[in-house]
């Protein structure tokens, strides 16, 4: 199978059909032609997939979401904008798998660095596969968790509970025989056969030779466990009770794999798979992590997503509409006003103006109307922030808001785009490496 990368907003293509004028900043790449007519077919089929791609007539471009698709030849990995050529895939992948962590609950999860050596040629699916196979790994060395289990059987001794109108049916001529209700102790409960039936389905998707050996090796230790029938039914009958700590990482991770628990998953024609993200959500919900984390440097009390409740611009007595939604309204400690905070997956970028001795960056309109609102609406600080993901040494002035009703107004509402180091955040334990409320003290 061919492994091919791309950016968001890269392009798929044609050998002969490259796009003209394409854009330096994201990653674009060709294929085959057999290739190109299994993802042009699975985009053909599947309107989902047209959230994912957009077809120009000639070319596919990926949009907001970020991940893998697999057809029956190409696996094509979708890595963030973030990625560009001089800085390499692998590190935007590791920043990508952390930024998912907080989103999939598997916050804990560390690959070893014996791991992280080897990742280099491995793609999202595939560091995904490596996170569950040690986890599982670990999982086997503490022991997998019986419990007691009933059972019939037409057995050759009585043991436990005599079922007696079974019993005749079956055993009118075998007096030798007893028709018996037991418990007994064995390790085929849900949890282990959802890891089970995990195991043997991504058996068939790695392409990794180690993460395979590894598989079957653990497919083995599951011997005696059944596969699981409807993994809906036995997800809702996981019991994580004392001593079963150890399960809750790699059943979050099976959870991914069995009911493709990334937001968007498709199936298109010929068995193809995608495992998909919108980098909007991922982002967002990584700063509302981040942000929590840092709340004791920041003066945090609480991190209020999406605002309060019940908070509209209109209302036509008890109607109420247009929903206030701050991504991040934050509550500081003290007597200290709130804080309007935004985030947004956008690459921001901003150009001088020579004639005018100014910056000027490429915020939407809509952007700043949203924020302005904010700012009117809330008891809160005059100045606004913006997160935005850093590409290169970016840094961007403080914005002021007109106000050409109240000209004599000191204290103008503000907006103040910062830019995150995302690589700089996750090695500094997941805690902003600044303090952006300092001007405010």
């Amino acid at each position: 199978m061919t492994q091919v990368s791309i950016s968001e907003y890269g392009y798929i293509y044609k050998e002969y059909k490259k796009p003209k004028n394409l854009n330096s900043k994201f990653i674009h790449k060709k294929v085959t032609d057999n290739e190109w007519n299994e993802l042009y077919q699975y985009w053909q089929d599947n309107d989902d997939a047209k959230k994912v791609l957009e077809f120009d007539g000639h070319h596919l471009k990926a949009k907001n979401y970020v991940g893998i698709i697999q057809t029956e030849n190409l696996s094509l990995e979708i890595l963030p904008k973030i990625y560009e050529v001089d800085e390499g895939e692998k590190t935007t992948r590791e920043i990508f798998i952390e930024m998912l962590k907080p989103l999939l609950n598997i916050n804990e999860v560390q690959i070893n660095k014996a791991d992280l050596s080897v990742t280099m040629n491995r793609n999202i699916y595939e560091i995904f596969i490596t996170m569950f196979v040690e986890y599982v790994d670990t999982l086997i060395h503490k022991g997998l968790k019986s419990q007691y289990i009933s059972k019939e059987d037409n057995q050759f001794f009585l043991k436990g509970k005599l079922k007696f109108n079974e019993h005749i049916k079956r055993n009118y001529i075998h007096k030798e025989r007893f028709y018996v209700e037991f418990d007994e102790y064995m390790s085929d409960r849900v949890e282990n056969r959802l890891l089970k039936s995990t195991i043997q389905l991504l058996l068939k998707k790695t392409g990794d030779y180690e993460n395979k050996r590894k598989l079957r090796q653990q497919l083995f230790v599951f011997d005696e466990v059944q596969f699981s029938s409807s993994y809906e039914v036995d997800i809702a009958k996981i019991n994580l009770h004392r001593g079963m700590e150890f399960y809750k990482i790699p059943l979050q991770l099976a959870k991914v794999f069995l009911t493709h628990k990334s937001f968007t998953s498709m199936r298109g024609k010929d068995n193809v798979f995608a495992l998909l993200f919108p980098m909007e959500k991922v982002f967002e919900n990584y700063i509302e992590f981040v942000l929590n984390n840092s709340k004791d440097e920041l003066g945090i009390d609480k991190v209020l997503v999406n605002g309060s409740k019940d908070e509209y611009l209109l209302s036509d007595g008890d109607c109420k509409m247009a929903r206030l939604q701050p991504d991040y309204l934050l509550k500081m400690k003290g007597d200290r006003n709130d804080i309007v905070t935004d985030a947004k997956w956008k690459l921001i970028q901003s150009s001088e103006d020579d004639s005018k001795g100014c910056d000027k960056v490429n915020i939407s309109s809509g952007d700043v109307y949203q924020i302005f609102s904010y700012l009117h609406f809330y008891d809160c600080e005059n100045t606004a922030y913006l997160f935005v993901p850093k590409v290169n040494q970016e840094s961007f002035n403080t914005f002021t808001y007109r106000d050409k009703a109240h000209p004599a107004i000191e204290e103008k509402k503000k907006l103040k785009i910062i830019p995150i180091n995302l690589e700089k955040i996750i090695t500094n334990n997941h805690m902003l490496e600044i303090n952006f409320t300092e001007e405010l003290t």
